[in-house]
């Protein structure tokens, strides 16, 4: 189970990435994310755990 105060918003992860929340939903989902990394909360707006994080943090590393 993941840790309450590990999990982020939206904004959260755009502005600590640097990148446009509507560019980072795209992004994540393109990245096909588990439903335990990322999950919808509202209109717009999703949940993202540490990991889903790191991950979209990795993401050029891996290509």
């Amino acid at each position: 189970m993941t840790d309450v105060k590990k999990v982020f918003i939206t904004k959260e992860v755009a502005d600590q990435l640097g990148l446009n929340a509507s560019y980072l939903i795209k992004l994540a989902k393109k990245m096909n994310l588990s439903d335990s990394e990322m999950r919808e909360a509202g209109s717009r707006n999703y949940l993202f755990s540490e990991e889903a994080v790191e991950k979209l943090k990795n993401r050029n590393e891996n290509k």
